[in-house]
């Protein structure tokens, strides 16, 4: 028989949405990431100026903690700002020098996540707030630029709140763009606007990490100060588990800082920041490497340990056109050749991979699955071998940029994840598209948001359901798919639940743990639970869990894997039904899609009939 619904029977969508006929229930998601300024010294400081001459548009989440507020964009120079003043409900711009204060007529709400716009057109500047207009000022129509977010440069009064999202565009939007963007927080660039015209695009939800990643394309990345990271903001920011992200790490410090002395330099010297050449984000950051003596080997190197790694450059030739990786415990290595993208040679336990980007640069990968490293070195030379006639002359002006270095516990590079004073051991998220235009951190401008009804989550997010009498039931299924992208945790892997860590608030819970999985029920005095099943990491799973009164079932990808008789009146909690999470402040690191509630146990067919209508939407 087909699956019947009723008033008290409905799925649950986590992007809010409750599909089922009735539609009761509303899923709030949190997600949202967000920095966290302190107002008395955090600053995000850009690579470089965005600069505008003519019309533009600015859009950022700002969330005031303390009545009055300084410094969003600024100029660290000249003070080039755009400050918000509160409670007065006042901007002020300031184009070419000459400051433009004015009385929005908009109010700014503390201790909530406003969207403010400002748009430039012609000599008008108007504001907006939560996708409503303001007054209007007359301002210069003059050079405004900014490379710093949170501090009023001269008078030092830095933000005191929370930020996510920046965005500048080139354009003047309209009112019903403005609006667009407000009604859609995870839409990147809104319908009428022309992509090129994103100038500068500040997630700021890597979660982690010291960089503020710059999805424009334009690699004008923020180095974060002091700011934190904040997790698990509710709507209206953009929900990042609703998009496709990069999940990157860095075992190496000083990426984009071969000069550093963290890496070790032997006969070579280093040339920082040369603007010479471009760096493959676009920016000015690439060293060039230069060794300074004849007829020896010359690299640098950083002590890593570690197993099944991948150590990571860009590289550019610039009078010498090889460079070899090479881990020198087991010494394997690779050597590269940076005027034709070829693998010349490789040695030892080791994959070498080489891949092209733009003007010259390419990205040179190298994995080792054995166990052991303690070193990462970039040999210089002159030639396609690393070793007897191929060393260089070492004239002190030939050498090659280098950029980006990277070493991952994992067999392939992944994304570039830049680091400074310590080492990204931890994911970042970082935006990831779906086309070839997403640059070396993985990040792409438009074709990020993720089909609908599949969740992303990333250890810190989840969906939650207020409870309603509709979730109070005597019979139940609790349904949904799981991508197990991590298997070892108990906590962190819950798909459904209404739950609490103490009795009586429990009713039921569905999960994954080690390679398996758990189908929990309470009366409000004991737990009940069934196991099954044998998960492999990196892969969809489809799960239910049902219970009929007499029996309790779990099946996995449409098979029924364990049951065991069971004769219990479930507890009728007012707990909230968490999707993805656990009332301890524990989340999944796993993506979810399709959690489902039913007010009957389905039969051993319709479990069936369910997997086979997503096995091909879940692929592997």
């Amino acid at each position: 028989m087909a699956v019947q619904t009723t008033k008290t029977n409905k799925p649950l969508n986590p992007r809010g949405n409750d599909q089922s006929p009735k539609g009761y229930n509303r899923a709030a998601l949190y997600s949202g990431k967000a920095l966290d300024f302190d107002g008395v010294n955090d600053v995000l400081s850009l690579d470089g100026y965005t600069t505008f001459t003519g019309d533009f548009s600015l859009s950022m989440y700002i969330k005031t903690s303390t009545i009055l507020q300084r410094g969003l964009l600024t100029d660290s120079a000249n003070n080039d700002a755009l400050t918000l003043l509160t409670p007065d409900e006042h901007l002020m711009i300031r184009i070419d020098g000459i400051n433009h204060i004015w009385d929005t007529g908009l109010p700014i709400y503390n201790d909530y996540m406003n969207h403010l716009v400002v748009v430039r057109s012609g000599s008008e500047v108007t504001p907006y707030l939560n996708g409503v207009s303001g007054n209007s000022v007359t301002a210069t129509n003059g050079t405004f630029a900014f490379n710093q977010f949170g501090r009023q440069t001269t008078s030092a009064n830095y933000f005191n709140g929370q930020a996510a999202n920046i965005k500048a565009f080139d354009v003047a939007l309209t009112a019903a763009q403005v609006a667009d963007l407000y009604n859609n927080p995870e839409k990147v660039v809104p319908t009428g606007v022309d992509n090129t015209a994103l100038k500068l695009w500040l997630p700021m939800m890597e979660g982690a990490g010291t960089t503020a990643y710059d999805g424009s394309g334009n690699g004008n990345h923020g180095t974060i100060s002091g700011a934190t990271h904040t997790h698990g903001s509710g709507a209206p920011v953009s929900q990042t588990a609703v998009i496709n992200w990069n999940k990157g790490t860095n075992l190496l410090q000083y990426s984009e800082g071969f000069d550093n002395a963290y890496w070790t330099k032997s006969q070579t010297t280093v040339s920082a920041n040369t603007t010479a050449t471009l760096d493959p984000s676009g920016g000015n950051n690439a060293d060039k490497v230069i060794p300074s003596t004849a007829s020896i080997r010359h690299f640098i190197d950083a002590n890593i340990t570690g197993a099944n790694q991948t150590a990571s450059v860009f590289a550019k030739a610039d009078g010498y056109s090889t460079i070899t990786l090479f881990y020198t415990v087991h010494d394997g290595y690779a050597t590269y050749n940076l005027n034709d993208g070829t693998i010349t040679e490789t040695s030892g336990s080791v994959t070498a991979t080489i891949e092209s980007f733009a003007n010259g640069w390419y990205r040179c990968n190298l994995n080792t699955s054995l166990t052991t490293q303690n070193s990462i070195r970039f040999y210089i030379i002159n030639g396609t071998t690393w070793g007897g006639d191929a060393l260089n002359a070492g004239d002190g002006t030939s050498g090659v940029y280098l950029y980006g270095a990277s070493l991952v516990n994992d067999s392939t590079a992944g994304p570039y994840v830049r680091t400074g004073a310590t080492a990204q051991t931890s994911p970042v998220l970082l935006p990831q598209g779906l086309t070839s235009g997403r640059d070396i951190t993985g990040v792409n401008l438009f074709e990020n948001v993720r089909k609908q009804g599949a969740l992303n989550l990333d250890g810190n997010s989840w969906a939650e359901v207020h409870d309603n009498a509709s979730l109070d039931v005597s019979e139940i299924t609790a349904e949904g798919w799981m991508y197990m992208e991590d298997i070892t945790s108990l906590d962190t892997n819950r798909l459904v639940i209404k739950w609490n860590t103490s009795y009586p608030e429990r009713t039921f819970q569905l999960y994954a743990t080690g390679n398996s999985g758990v189908w929990m029920l309470s009366d409000g005095s004991a737990a009940y639970l069934v196991g099954g099943g044998t998960f492999t990491q990196g892969q969809w799973y489809h799960i239910v869990g049902t219970y009929d009164g007499t029996t309790q079932r779990l099946y996995v990808n449409g098979s029924q894997v364990n049951s065991t008789a069971l004769s219990i009146t479930l507890k009728q909690s007012s707990k909230e039904v968490i999707i993805g999470g656990y009332n301890t402040g524990v989340y999944s690191n796993n993506a979810i899609a399709q959690p489902r509630i039913y007010n009957r146990a389905l039969t051993a067919e319709e479990v069936q009939r369910n997997y086979n209508a997503g096995k091909n939407i879940y692929t592997n």
